[in-house]
């Protein structure tokens, strides 16, 4: 992924230089991927990590006197104001990229500069006149960053195993981090595998003062200060919307990158689409098993789009062990192996596109996800605090991803080094949720899931994208996220409101099915309702008098599938294997229940319960253990090799 990173301690500028230089090395992966590392100052090295893309031009950036660097990965939207201002004054050359444009930002208004900025970034500033490093990132975190200040030393980075490059962190397994993971098969708040490395939380101000070692962080914005409005109409509110995504959409694609958009049979990728300008040229892309519903739907939407359309098949699963070591390369873990699709796209999708303009969490955003839910997980009958946390407490566990352990699993899977933490997870979950408490009880839940899940979990799409191409989030717009959260409750969870938004700007392709249900996304009832009584009839022409109508599969691959076939061997020799069991984190008895129950193919949605353990052994051995993960490819390669130099 695009990142900054750096290490700050009292060492000599050469032993800095050293260890920024072996923290980039480490999260290089991929041939196109560039790292640039500076020593700024005593003790001071500051890096860049980039794919050739946004900000190409060498970093850090420095003022005329030389006292202040900067570092920065991402953009800036809507800032045409402040640029002119800055180029009346004289701060900025015309044209000036962004880096530029944000030390400018800096030297005229110092932090606040860039806390007033727009977009999806992460800054990193070192300024010699107060001898202090500042790191600031954008609203929403949308490029994550770690960070470790442990042993007199600030080191930070996009990539853990940059983090684990300094000297003075140590790898202490954090224990409670392996519980989450078990139960969520994700973390959360700030958490890691480490004890000592954390995420940086999103719109924050990290300061470190090198000389007196302090470190403090500050959140300079919080979803609490999205105040509620109540004299708006429905109507009036997607008239709103309408304006305010198409500003987004404008933004993002005025810049002379090629843009694309990977479609499936969803809302979020079409509605996109809908709002690119005619004259703007877009690519679209899908993926996934031929006949189903994403791939079908998703060419009919390009085709009534008039967009030039990409389809990758996926004929079995043998992409994810080749890929898989990728995967764990860039998520480390924090994303499981079955949510890497997409990533078998990326090197072809680099030829086609320079940026995807990403629907990533839009059914969030515009409360569709969370509305299925309305009973059991926002919580309206929630009887109190408690009961409000242990109703969340079972979502996490079993909803907002593929079901995953049951109380009684998780007990019977825990071995001498797990079973001390048994109820760590949910301590821990409460403490989180505890923390939550300020936030408008109506809103809680939406904005709990967003930082805990949206952010620690599905976020990592963007995250393994970002190694090959660049991603935009329309959805996250600052104004758009605003407007949608002031709006009334019975407005902003109805999904008319997401149909609206689609039909008012692109009705053609509205006229495609959803994926989800089959029926049409269309505002107009008539036109929806004339759709699904047709659906209606046709679907019981197909079951009880011939099969000429087909219901076609709503799962672009069918990773429970896979795992029982393809990738059987490949799980089995992780589960099983000697490293594995002598961790002692899990009851060898209780895995080979849970992989034989998964094998037998009875049971739904039993890869919840069995992907997580592969996940966790992969990435303790790549961060903890240091072992590289060869793919099949160069596996083969190195038994060729070894055969040519025997004979």
């Amino acid at each position: 992924m695009s990142g900054i990173f750096g290490y700050i301690s009292a060492a000599p500028d050469e032993s800095a230089l050293r260890v920024a230089e072996s923290m980039g090395a480490r999260m290089r992966h991929l041939d196109h991927q560039t790292v640039d590392v500076s020593v700024v100052a005593r003790g001071v090295a500051l890096g860049r990590l980039g794919i050739g893309i946004f900000n190409r031009a060498s970093q850090p950036v420095v003022d005329p006197s030389g006292c202040v660097c900067l570092v920065l990965c991402g953009e800036f939207y809507h800032q045409d104001v402040q640029r002119r201002a800055l180029e009346q004054d004289g701060s900025l050359s015309a044209g000036a990229d962004d880096s530029r444009f944000a030390l400018a930002c800096y030297l005229r208004d110092g932090i606040a500069g860039l806390t007033a900025l727009e977009g999806a970034f992460t800054i990193a500033v070192w300024d010699a006149r107060v001898g202090e490093l500042a790191i600031v990132n954008d609203r929403f975190g949308l490029y994550p960053h770690y960070y470790a200040h442990h042993g007199g030393a600030l080191s930070f980075a996009p990539e853990i195993k940059g983090i684990l490059a300094a000297p003075e962190v140590p790898r202490r397994l954090d224990m409670i981090a392996v519980s989450q993971y078990l139960r969520f098969q994700q973390l959360l708040g700030e958490r890691t595998w480490f004890e000592d490395v954390h995420l940086l939380p999103p719109a924050s101000i990290l300061r470190f003062h090198p000389a007196s070692n302090h470190l403090a962080i500050d959140r300079y914005w919080d979803w609490d200060r999205i105040r509620q409005q109540s004299a708006i109409g429905f109507n009036d509110a997607v008239e709103e919307l309408v304006r305010l995504f198409q500003r987004a959409i404008d933004a993002m694609t005025a810049t002379p990158h090629r843009v694309g958009v990977y479609l499936s049979g969803g809302l979020d990728g079409r509605t996109i689409l809908g709002f690119i300008p005619p004259q703007r040229p877009v690519m679209t892309i899908t993926y996934g098993a031929a006949g189903c519903r994403d791939v079908v739907y998703a060419r009919e939407i390009a085709r009534r789009a008039g967009r030039p359309h990409r389809w990758f098949p996926f004929e079995d699963g043998h992409w994810i062990v080749e890929h898989a070591p990728l995967h764990l390369a860039l998520t480390e873990g924090m994303h499981s192996w079955m949510h890497a699709h997409g990533i078998s796209t990326l090197a072809a999708a680099r030829e086609l596109i320079d940026v995807n303009l990403s629907g990533w969490d839009g059914g969030t955003i515009f409360g569709g996800y969370l509305a299925s839910y309305t009973d059991d997980v926002h919580l309206l009958r929630a009887s109190g605090e408690r009961d409000r946390a242990s109703r969340l407490f079972q979502a996490f566990c079993h909803d907002y991803a593929w079901p995953g352990l049951t109380d009684d699993e998780y007990a019977m899977l825990l071995d001498r080094a797990t079973a001390p933490y048994a109820g760590a997870a949910r301590q821990s979950f409460d403490n989180e949720f505890a923390r939550s408490v300020h936030y408008p009880p109506d809103r809680r839940i939406d904005y709990f899931y967003l930082l805990q899940h949206v952010r620690r979990s599905s976020q990592n799409q963007i995250v393994f994208a970002r190694s090959s191409i660049e991603v935009r989030c329309p959805f996250f717009d600052y104004s758009v996220i605003e407007f949608v959260y002031a709006l009334p409750e019975h407005i902003r969870r109805t999904p008319a409101l997401y149909r609206s938004l689609l039909t008012q700007r692109a009705p053609h392709l509205a006229l495609v099915p959803y994926d989800k249900d089959d029926l049409l996304p269309h505002s107009n009832r008539l036109i929806r309702g004339a759709h699904a009584l047709t659906h209606k009839v046709k679907r019981r022409i197909h079951r009880h008098i011939a099969p000429i109508f087909p219901d076609r599969p709503r799962l672009y691959a069918d990773y429970e599938h896979y795992l029982r076939t393809d990738l059987r061997a490949w799980a089995e020799a992780i589960l099983f294997d000697e490293r594995t069991l002598a961790r002692g984190l899990f009851q060898p008895a209780a895995v080979r229940a849970l992989w034989n129950r998964h094998l037998t193919g009875t049971e739904l949605w039993t890869i919840g319960k069995i992907a997580p353990l592969i996940s966790l052994e992969l990435v303790l051995r790549v961060l903890h253990d240091e072992i590289p993960i060869a793919t099949p490819r160069e596996r083969e390669s190195a038994v060729g090799q070894g055969n040519a130099c025997e004979s």
